[in-house]
């Protein structure tokens, strides 16, 4: 599976494309998203997400690219900068990751409850 056009998948569930692309900048990280308008292009990760909106809208989570600033205190979390979102966050991290993510560029899964945003690694 490669890159699809956006208008291609919005035709597949016989939906409007201004809902599609609305949907797609709600749910799809930048790096999901290519070209502009009706030439908008959605990579493999993107299409699975967009598919899985369409069933179960609610618990998709948005995903952002971050890179890690530092250690937290406690070893399950990493402190990490978001620049969509302009805001450094603490992200749940495996434990077996502890020392080994500071510098680099990570996928991050914001999720949003009743309490509160929450982020966690996506590997």
């Amino acid at each position: 599976m490669a890159k699809v056009k956006l208008t291609k998948i919005a035709d597949r569930f016989e939906s409007s494309f201004d809902s599609f692309l609305n949907l797609a900048k709600r749910k799809l990280s930048a790096e999901m998203l290519t070209g502009k308008g009706r030439n908008t292009w959605v990579n493999e990760e993107g299409q699975k997400i967009l598919v899985d909106c369409m069933y179960i809208e609610e618990i998709i989570p948005k995903h952002f690219k971050g890179k890690v600033l530092a250690e937290a205190p406690n070893p399950s979390y990493v402190f990490a900068y978001i620049d969509e979102i302009k805001m450094k966050v603490p992200v749940v991290i495996p434990r077996k990751y502890k020392g080994k993510m500071n510098g680099k560029t990570i996928t991050i899964e914001m999720i949003e409850d009743v309490r509160g945003r929450s982020y966690r690694y996506v590997a």
